[in-house]
């Protein structure tokens, strides 16, 4: 249909626009995660040194990997931060279209350049999707394979058969989840969904189709890595819900972040309301976002309207039989997925609540009440004033928004470059920080190991067979020993390598690095009492 095509266009124009001007103004990415563990990792699984390293990226030294694997090649192979950029802007690129086409289909007599417009405007301008836009954090990976499953949910009415619909469904929210695991509340959400998307008798076929997708995409996804840390560590989701799978390598914990759950049922409820200020009660960089809330009211309006009263309340315009096709389809569009998307964002949003209530893993939800805000505004006012409301209802959407800062540095060429002095034979570089600086050791010689004294993971007084094996190295190890460190030192490093009986001796050297101010040091062992290696009967 050539209007379909036109609103199609637009959207992908929109989704690009606002994307490359994202990416302008922020620049390339130099956050927290990228700096630990999202470049370290890939290449030290890939190259091998990650079996003789230990916890040199923290705790997240175990998340998956594998989407982070054509970013690190690309660091590997010196290519600058604009062609970087440009690659982790497409799941930014594909999550604003996909959103924007979901706007389309669920309220379509009201589609316009204008709306898309400025529904684009503000989902960019979220207080997850802006400051996220190509980077490395993969947010963006899980909005757009979200918003396209709830995209295809959305033009089911179109199709037969619940195994057409929810097979695609499961398999793009199984690679959301299995490439990044905190997706799994909004595999929770599409269960809700496919509860109230049809008939009771077709339940078992939605369920199983459901299941069969998230099932497969999950394996291909992220099968390779938790194999691996089975084979390794005896524990698939390594080093989480350990309390579960006894791993010697980690404390019998589950190693959740508890720092941002709701205290009691009274911060469940007003959650919504306290984004409305700025605060670090959802993050570690105040922010503050007014989408959530509106959205929700937005979604009520949406539900309410659904009611099986067949009415539309389109713009006259030259087209009449189209708009009258829309309408219409809007109606039975309305009938048919009020409840199943009521479901998915209340059981997605409450799952998000329970398990994390880090703000940033909000960011399909944020999309998605981005455009039900400006959708609703259009249905609202269609018959007179339609841009003006629109345009307040931006301006009362934007304004209030607070962005975090997560890092962002000048674009340069290579993106990131790190080189050491040459090493004498049998060196090992230890670590004791929990600044990130694993980024740095993905660059160290590959025959030069790694360990981790102390960080967010790793503590002398905290035993574990990953903690025996870095005692060993210390007391036993052939070779000098290095320490790899922050120019400006945290006290609580030098107290941990106290009790291995290290000390700095001699002089530091700058490492030549682009993303951050670290030095090697030369260390100086004397004994030292053992602390989690037994003594021998």
């Amino acid at each position: 249909m050539p209007i379909d095509r036109a609103a199609r266009r637009t959207a992908a124009l929109v989704a690009l626009f606002f994307t490359v001007i994202a990416i302008v103004a922020l620049r390339q990415d130099a956050n927290w995660d990228l700096r630990n563990y999202h470049l370290y990792t890939p290449l030290a699984w890939m190259e091998g040194r990650l079996d003789r390293d230990i916890a040199v990226a923290q705790l997240q030294t175990w998340h998956n990997p594998i989407v982070d694997l054509p970013f690190a090649l690309m660091v590997r192979a010196g290519v600058g931060g604009v062609p970087i950029t440009a690659w982790l802007a497409i799941p930014s690129v594909l999550a604003l279209f996909f959103g924007l086409r979901l706007l389309d289909t669920l309220m379509p007599a009201q589609r316009s350049r204008a709306r898309t417009w400025i529904a684009g405007f503000v989902a960019i301008t979220g207080a997850a999707v802006y400051p996220s836009t190509a980077a490395i954090f993969n947010d963006h990976i899980v909005g757009a394979l979200m918003l396209a499953a709830l995209y295809w949910l959305a033009t089911s009415p179109r199709r037969r058969g619940p195994f057409v619909t929810w097979l695609p469904i499961g398999l793009l929210a199984g690679a959301a989840a299995g490439f990044k695991l905190t997706a799994a509340t909004y595999c929770l959400g599409f269960i809700a969904a496919a509860l109230f998307a049809g008939p009771a008798r077709q339940l078992p076929a939605r369920i199983g189709a459901l299941a069969l997708g998230g099932g497969v995409a999950a394996l291909l996804c992220w099968g390779p890595w938790g194999w691996y840390l089975w084979q390794h560590h005896g524990n698939p989701l390594f080093p989480y819900f350990n309390q579960w799978f006894q791993s010697p390598d980690a404390l019998p914990e589950s190693m959740r972040d508890l720092r941002y759950l709701p205290d009691g049922a009274l911060q469940y409820l007003n959650a919504p309301l306290r984004m409305l200020r700025r605060s670090r009660d959802f993050s570690e960089v105040v922010l503050a976002d007014p989408r959530v809330l509106l959205g929700m009211i937005a979604l009520a309006i949406w539900v309410w309207r659904g009611r099986a009263r067949g009415d539309a309340t389109a713009q006259p315009s030259a087209h009449a039989a189209q708009t009258a096709n829309d309408a219409n389809d809007e109606a039975s569009i309305r009938l048919a997925l009020r409840w199943p998307l009521l479901a998915f964002v209340l059981v997605s949003y409450v799952g998000w609540l329970a398990m994390y209530s880090i703000y940033r893993y909000l960011l399909p939800l944020e999309l998605l009440f981005s455009m039900l805000i400006v959708g609703v505004v259009s249905v609202l006012f269609a018959k007179r004033r339609t841009r003006t409301a629109m345009l307040v209802a931006m301006v009362l959407v934007v304004a209030p928004t607070k962005h975090p800062s997560w890092g962002r540095d000048p674009f340069r060429s290579p993106m990131i470059e790190v080189s050491y002095p040459a090493l004498p034979k049998n060196s090992v570089v230890l670590t004791s920080t929990n600044h990130p600086i694993g980024h740095a050791l993905a660059f160290l010689p590959r025959d030069v190991p790694a360990m981790a004294i102390h960080n967010n993971f790793m503590d002398p007084q905290r035993c574990t067979r990953l903690q025996e094996r870095v005692e060993r190295t210390v007391a036993t190890n052939a070779g000098p020993l290095w320490l790899l460190r922050p120019v400006r030192v945290d006290p609580p490093a030098a107290e941990r390598m106290a009790l291995y009986g290290l000390t700095v001796n001699g002089a530091c050297q700058p490492l030549h690095n682009t993303l951050a101010k670290l030095e090697l040091c030369p260390l100086a062992r004397a004994p030292f009492a053992p602390i989690c290696v037994k003594a021998a009967p």
